[in-house]
């Protein structure tokens, strides 16, 4: 394996945000790309990481995202409770104890 090829998979594996930047152009909090304003992205965002079922650390980003773009904990509650009926229950679900986590509440489900 190239050098280069295995810092990027080492950033990438730290979650990099320079990194990630560097690979989507302007930045995930970035809305120009968007009619959205910062938190209305973030917080779509939020649902699309619900609904492909992603990685604690992806919503430890995006909450953090939402929550510095002005979005409040009831509006990322919100999020999963407008996801259920088109996500289902097990989905939701499953994304709410990481979603609190980022959220800086632990809900002792382990």
């Amino acid at each position: 394996m190239k050098p280069e090829h295995e810092h990027l998979l080492r950033r990438l594996a730290l979650n990099d945000e320079g990194v990630l930047e560097s690979l989507f152009g302007t930045g995930f909090a970035d809305a120009q790309r968007s009619e959205l304003d910062a938190k209305a992205l973030a917080l779509v965002r939020l649902a699309a990481l619900v609904v492909l079922e992603s990685a604690p650390a992806s919503y430890q980003w995006t909450v953090a995202a939402a929550l510095a773009a002005g979005a409040t904990d009831e509006e990322i509650v919100g999020v999963l409770a407008a996801l259920v009926p088109i996500a289902g229950t097990v989905r939701v679900g499953a994304a709410a104890p990481d979603v609190a986590l980022a959220m800086g509440c632990d809900l002792g489900l382990d």
